[in-house]
């Protein structure tokens, strides 16, 4: 029996990335890995492992946030890492911010493996030096948006030390994961499982997006970049003539709601490619419209073009088109919802295969 302990986001570790081990810590013992879960990097039991998954998330309050990293914030994580490696088999560093890119690879020396919940395909791409690469590859577009994300290159002979964790499709998305999250990681999803709706329902509306602008350009964005593609989506709302959503907030029940009520489902890239909304839109059995996914290796990988998913460009100038084909053939179209649901309930319940996944990231 080998001994993994991961040090958790604090915050979220009852219904976050952390989820899908302890949903299927079972199988993971009868596969000779044996969980310890921490939130305190000063707890001595942390010690002394064959495998030490550290969540980034942890240090949210300090280094991982980029606007509050320092000299001080880092060295102290540093010193950390080299603390801890000298007992520890094998130490896992679990980047897990939304985008492909990574601010975080100057902890290459310091550990044995570097995860993401997604990876460019292209991985030259973490490597190359050149100042146009941007930390969100479809920025790459915006020159102008380049300097504020802007990444330190992955070091060539760190590369192999990338590889692909597993996104927030596994989080739990049950409404009992949100309202009494503590129970998240030991209620059965056989007693109390994800309520799919039917793709072939009454939906009286014809597109939904619920999202928000900066009201200002501001230290988070300070160039509007993150915002390009849900101004997008914004201006068409204005625009079009269906039925459609409104853009407040609601409460969470009012959302999923509006949500089982809606054909379409559009969801930009945010902070990341994948967002929330690709997995609500999955289980509330409407189409989702996105852009495209096909530079990213993820897992589990639910978007497959034309099947799962409707593509659009990243700077989603072809939109209004699609929604409006989407509208006008809606019987057709609706088989791929249907396909999107499928997978990714197929997906969740796929012990087997994130045990396997786990078992390649510590070998």
């Amino acid at each position: 029996m080998r001994t993994l302990k991961i040090l958790d986001w604090p915050a979220q570790r009852f219904n976050s990335e952390s989820h899908p081990l302890h949903k299927w810590r079972t199988g993971l013992r009868e596969s000779g890995i044996l969980l310890e879960f921490f939130d305190d990097h000063r707890n001595e039991k942390l010690r002394n492992s064959d495998f030490l998954l550290i969540h980034s998330r942890y240090f949210s309050a300090g280094w991982q946030d980029i606007h509050q990293r320092n000299a001080e914030n880092e060295q102290e994580l540093l010193l950390f890492l080299s603390e801890v490696k000298r007992s520890t088999g094998k130490l896992i560093w679990f980047d897990a911010a939304d985008s492909s890119g990574s601010f975080d690879f100057l902890l290459m020396d310091f550990v044995d493996v570097f995860l993401k919940k997604q990876l460019l395909k292209d991985r030259s791409y973490y490597t190359t030096t050149s100042q146009q690469n941007n930390l969100r590859i479809w920025l790459n577009d915006y020159p102008e948006n380049t300097k504020t994300y802007a990444f330190e290159p992955c070091p060539k002979a760190h590369l192999s030390k990338l590889k692909l964790a597993w996104n927030i499709g596994l989080n739990d998305y049950r409404y009992f994961g949100f309202k009494t999250a503590r129970l998240s990681n030991y209620l059965s999803y056989y007693l109390y499982p994800l309520p799919f709706s039917p793709v072939k329902k009454a939906r009286p509306i014809d597109l939904s997006f619920r999202g928000k602008l900066p009201r200002h350009q501001s230290d988070q964005d300070p160039e509007g970049a993150l915002s390009l593609q849900r101004q997008q989506v914004f201006r068409l709302l204005a625009e079009i003539d269906l039925m459609k959503s409104g853009v407040g907030k609601l409460t969470k029940s009012r959302y999923w709601e509006e949500m089982r009520k809606s054909k379409i489902s559009v969801s930009p890239y945010g902070w990341g490619e994948i967002c929330y909304r690709d997995f609500e839109t999955f289980i509330a059995g409407a189409i989702l419209v996105k852009p495209a996914m096909e530079h990213l290796q993820t897992y589990p990988d639910l978007y497959l073009p034309g099947e799962t998913y409707v593509p659009l460009r990243w700077d989603m100038a072809d939109l209004e088109e699609q929604i409006y084909l989407i509208k006008d053939q809606y019987p057709h179209y609706c088989q791929i919802a249907e396909n999107g649901a499928s997978l990714y309930r197929s997906s969740i319940h796929d012990g087997e295969a994130f045990i396997n996944r786990l078992l390649e990231i510590l070998e």
